[in-house]
């Protein structure tokens, strides 16, 4: 494929520094995040410059958790949450709690991208499908859980982990991590197939 050329391969580069810089600036802030005056500083750029790559401040934030979501290690793991150890679902949020700012954005962009004109909603809906699917289906492998057990359990899960970083952000003394692990160690207990 050809490389972009002229002002568009300009504007690449300069969204991918942009969008570099505000990890950099939401990775060293505390829950309420950076501004974005730190982050243009970061780049010793206007305020206006940032958004004139991306739009719209909308735009800009929706990137900056799709650019999360492809630098977490978690995200690009070969071997992803259909593994056997389920606990690696408490890694992830216990992950997630070295970077409380980037938390709160992905949980505001979450829920503002439910409205279909959000330009995040079809990246959101299929992530939410796509990480429910493959944990179910490990469940199911790894588990031997029942096709419809396993969907609910991974739904569960998936909403327990988004509530405790919720509950986490109000109180920074909540173990995400241990919370998540005894729901996983108490569902599998009472779900999984009885040996014989």
């Amino acid at each position: 494929m050809a490389q972009p050329r002229g002002p568009y391969r300009k504007s690449g580069a300069r969204r991918a520094e942009i969008l570099a810089a505000a990890l950099a600036e939401y990775a060293a802030a505390d829950a309420g995040g950076p501004t974005l005056k730190a982050i243009a500083q970061r780049l010793d750029l206007a305020e206006s410059a940032l958004l004139y790559h991306f739009g719209s401040r909308e735009e800009l934030f929706w990137e900056i958790v799709r650019a999360r979501d492809e630098a977490d290690r978690f995200h690009r793991d070969e071997a992803p949450l259909e593994a056997e150890d389920f606990h690696r679902l408490g890694e992830m949020i216990a992950h997630n709690a070295s970077t409380p700012g980037l938390v709160k954005l992905f949980l505001e962009q979450a829920v503002a991208a439910v409205a279909a004109s959000h330009p995040g909603h079809r990246y959101m809906r299929e992530r939410y499908i796509s990480f429910a699917t493959g944990l179910s289906a490990g469940l199911c492998h790894a588990k031997g859980l029942a096709p419809k057990r396993a969907d609910w359990l991974a739904r569960v899960l998936i909403a327990t982990a988004d509530g405790l970083q919720i509950q986490w952000l109000y109180n920074p003394q909540v173990d995400m991590r241990r919370d998540l692990g005894e729901l996983v160690d108490l569902a599998l207990a009472a779900l999984a197939p009885q040996a014989t």
